[in-house]
């Protein structure tokens, strides 16, 4: 995190212990818009070193627009300290989470389609490991006729 997100809670938290109208703007804030308080945002500038800049200068706009974005950045990773999730965050992953869910649904239904359609052919689960079985079955029988077969060439050969 940058040092001036840091410091812009350091004051912004003394000044809402300082002030009550503070705090209600503080909790306001959390539902809207930090720069919609006039107070925060000066508190804002401060921090970041804005009140220094002439709002007429070309570089403010940029550097108004670099600092909001460090701040939110910060922001950011401030909540993911805390083990919070920004709401949009959490939408998009429910959304997906749900989307997925769907996915998984609509698989398990085309599982159960081919599996009752193999049943139906004879190739189901059960009819699977009974011709698996008997081919098993088969190759060991096949293989005893080859040693019996080997051994019966080697008597032979042997005078």
């Amino acid at each position: 995190m940058d040092r001036q997100f840091l410091e812009f809670w350091g004051r912004a938290l003394l000044q809402a212990a300082q002030s009550q109208k503070q705090m209600e703007e503080m909790m306001g804030w959390w539902q809207r818009n930090i720069f919609s308080f006039p107070d925060l945002q000066k508190l804002f500038k401060v921090s970041y070193g804005l009140d220094e800049v002439s709002e007429d200068t070309p570089d403010y706009f940029s550097l108004w627009e670099k600092a909001q974005e460090n701040f939110r950045q910060s922001f950011r990773e401030y909540l993911s300290i805390w083990g919070m999730v920004p709401k949009d965050d959490y939408a998009a992953l429910a959304r997906e989470c749900e989307e997925l869910k769907a996915k998984v649904a609509e698989q398990e239904e085309t599982i159960q389609l081919l599996r009752h359609l193999l049943e139906e052919k004879g190739l189901g689960l059960a009819a699977t490991s009974v011709e698996f079985q008997k081919l098993i079955e088969k190759q060991g029988d096949q293989f005893q006729k080859f040693i019996q077969g080997l051994g019966e060439a080697m008597q032979t050969d042997t005078p």
